[in-house]
């Protein structure tokens, strides 16, 4: 496989040389590179367009976030890479699809977060709030990710279209085909997807084998109506499928995962001089997981071989429905939207547990079932509204929401100890107040000067709240949820400067500070009060308010001006987080023999401070770009005692991409990720569950794309 893709890459690079006739195409993205125009920013927005998600190698979306400044991803297989913006994680970070389509996860390890539930190949744009600065789909606390996936667009005669996009790697080798038809005329309109990916095992830089393989297929369909002139009725479903994920850093893998998310949008524009727009949409979205232990013989050699001695089998059902409404008003140089949403949240789901234990050679099996979730629910209902003032000399944008949340559960388990409940009293309703403002002054010269401050406010999720006895933290621990968790309150500032150096370029910094009240972490509880359930747990946290955390950091980019086609792009990002009050154990052979309070211990999770340098050359009239990247990665030595992270040594790594429009209808990109074939993991990516060994990230990796527009 890998001397294919040498064959392959020599190929399209002689292959440069030929001449065709081309119009100049977008600058893209590809891989690990950032390309200059493969993103835009605007303010606090980062937005990747088409050409960024379309030509990379990517297993999934998560993949390809990790490519933004201030935005990593927490690793813990070969695909469904979890998010995280500036330290910000899980449910502190709002993901979802075309305006407020939300999908609730099904693993309780999140080996399935919002984003492995759509394939790339679906996705035209993605936009990226940082911050708790939009309000207008859902409590926003960290930041927000939005992903909008393709809709078809009527057009005044009948046309009919087809996209292909095949895609090639060496490391996991792996082969990746999606299919897109799309057409219709003014009154109807339409576009059916589907996409398969089939990737093997991964080998890291030192040559190591990670069991990561993994198959997807979806399909989509979208119909659009419409019924006079300015409105627009736009149906759409999105199914993907799940199989045989390997996820050596938890204790189960995904075997089967099926997802259905179906939507219905009705737009209406111009509807007076004042009315700009109204937007009407209700979704659905229903997830089934099921995952097992079944293969964990297949990487005996780094974790236990739980096949015949513990069996374990976990189901789950979750759903998120609901609607918005929003409306649009312009006047001049006034602009306001207001709207309401509603989100339904459900998970309910057990394991089945089989202990097989052989004495004087009789074999005995015993079963028990757990549930992880009782019908467990949560539904969020709120009210929001921005105004923006736009005059040239300053813009000024003003949000607010208020959300009513209310979370409900069966579950049966009632924790009491000496008068203490830690378990009990399953229902709670929060009163969520946000709010934020931001200025923004264009300087003379093309400079611009912004100022963003922001009240983010969240209520606990439902594992912070209900999850019973399950290792679903970095530690090695069993965590058990807080139904009377009180919302965390983030309060953000952000200082926003866009610098015009004339021919010397142009830089962008933005510098940001938050404290945290009432922020959610995890406290160790006393044997006496409850022990672990799972293998190898060094004994039970339980999510607490544990005071005030701090989070400050900044973000900076130099983008070079372009010379006879050559352009250089810089990038560099860093997060610090500490949190007041943290409780460590001592361990002593896995045993706790002691208990200490730790002052201003570092934030889990926080990547190190990153820095990618990129070199661009476009050239034969614009129709072929070569890229030279490398992401610069720094020592990490505020770590999380309390979470018994350990520092990471800083790494170098260098990747190579080359593209070429061939004509109209084709292009090929090609590329190599890991130029040196590194052996490196990043600080967020999990341990190897049963051991101590992190997670290395894939070596060397050869890829090539072919993407077809009729």
């Amino acid at each position: 496989m890998r001397c294919l893709n040498y064959l392959l890459l020599i190929f399209l690079l002689l292959l440069g040389e030929t001449s065709f006739s081309q119009q100049p195409v977008d600058t893209i993205n590809l891989g690990e590179i950032v390309i200059q125009g493969a993103k835009i920013d605007k303010g606090n927005k980062v937005i990747l367009d088409q050409a960024s998600i379309n030509r990379m190698s990517l297993p999934d979306i998560g993949t390809l976030l990790r490519n933004v400044a201030g935005v990593n991803g927490i690793r813990k297989g070969g695909a469904s890479i979890d998010p995280v913006i500036r330290g910000y994680r899980f449910s502190q970070i709002n993901v979802m699809a075309d305006d407020g389509m939300k999908v609730e996860g099904g693993c309780p390890n999140r080996m399935d977060p919002v984003t492995s539930h759509l394939e790339p190949d679906d996705v035209e744009s993605i936009e990226i709030i940082k911050g708790p600065y939009s309000l207008r789909y859902g409590p926003s606390f960290g930041g927000i990710i939005q992903l909008n996936t393709f809709k078809p667009k009527p057009s005044d005669n009948f046309e009919i279209h087809l996209k292909s996009h095949t895609s090639l790697s060496s490391n996991p080798a792996g082969l990746g085909q999606y299919l897109l038809f799309f057409g219709g005329g003014k009154k109807f309109y339409f576009g059916v997807s589907g996409s398969y990916k089939n990737y093997h095992d991964y080998k890291t830089g030192d040559g190591n084998k990670v069991s990561s393989s993994f198959r997807k297929y979806n399909y989509s369909a979208d119909l659009g109506y419409t019924p006079a002139k300015n409105h627009e009725l736009l149906l759409s479903l999105h199914s993907n499928y799940g199989r045989d994920l390997m996820f050596p850093s938890l204790p189960m893998d995904e075997r089967k995962d099926n997802t259905t998310l179906i939507s219905a949008d009705y737009h209406i524009k111009n509807l007076t001089s004042l009315i700009r727009k109204l937007d009407i949409k209700v979704y659905g979205s229903d997830v089934y997981h099921e995952m097992d232990n079944s293969q964990r013989a297949a990487y005996s050699s780094v974790v236990p071989p739980y096949t015949g001695l513990m069996q374990a089998v976990s189901k789950v059902d979750a759903s998120n429905s609901g609607g918005r409404i929003e409306l649009n008003l312009i006047k001049g140089k006034h602009e306001l939207l207001a709207g309401a949403d509603l989100e339904i949240a459900r998970k309910d789901g057990g394991r089945l547990t089989r202990m097989i234990m052989v004495m004087n050679g009789v074999e005995t099996i015993s079963t028990k079932n757990t549930n992880l979730w009782k019908d467990s629910q949560m539904i969020n209902s709120g009210v929001f509204g921005t105004y923006i003032y736009d005059n040239q000399k300053f813009k000024i944008n003003v949000s607010a929401r208020f959300d009513l949340n209310q979370a409900t559960s069966t579950d049966t388990l009632k924790l009491i100890k000496e008068g203490v409940n830690y378990f009990n009293q399953l229902s709670s309703n929060y009163t969520n107040l946000s709010a934020n403002a931001g200025i923004t002054f264009p300087i003379k010269g093309g400079h611009s000067i912004g100022f963003y401050a922001g009240r983010g406010m969240r209520s606990p999720d439902l594992t912070e709240r209900y999850i019973k006895f399950l290792t679903v933290g970095y530690d090695s621990y069993d965590y058990l949820g807080n139904p009377q968790l009180k919302p965390e309150i983030n309060y953000q500032s952000d200082l926003i400067i866009d610098v015009n150096l004339n021919k010397a370029g142009k830089l962008k910094v933005d510098a940001y500070a938050s404290i945290i009240d009432s922020y959610i972490s995890a406290v160790p509880l006393p044997a006496s009060v409850a022990t672990p359930k799972s293998m190898g747990a060094l004994g039970v946290k339980q999510y607490k308010n544990v005071g005030q955390a701090w989070f400050y950091g900044f973000e900076a980019t130099y983008n070079s001006p372009v010379i006879k086609g050559i352009g250089v792009v810089l990038t560099a990002s860093y997060t610090y987080g500490i949190q007041e009050r943290a409780i460590k154990n001592i361990l002593e052979n896995n045993q706790v023999i002691d208990q200490v309070e730790l002052k201003n211990d570092a934030v889990q999770e926080i990547p190190p401070m990153e820095t990618r340098i990129d070199l661009n050359y476009r050239f034969y009239n614009q129709k072929m770009l070569f890229t030279l990247g490398s992401r610069i990665v720094a020592v990490q030595n505020h770590v999380s005692e309390s979470y018994y992270e350990n520092a990471i040594f800083g790494t170098v790594l260098m990747n190579m991409a080359y593209e070429f429009q061939v004509n109209k209808l084709i292009k090929l990109a090609s590329g190599i990720q890991n130029l040196f074939d590194k052996a490196y993991y990043d600080h967020l990516n999990r341990r190897i569950v049963g051991s101590t060994s992190r997670l290395y990230e894939p070596g060397r990796n050869y890829y090539m794309n072919l993407i077809i527009n009729i």
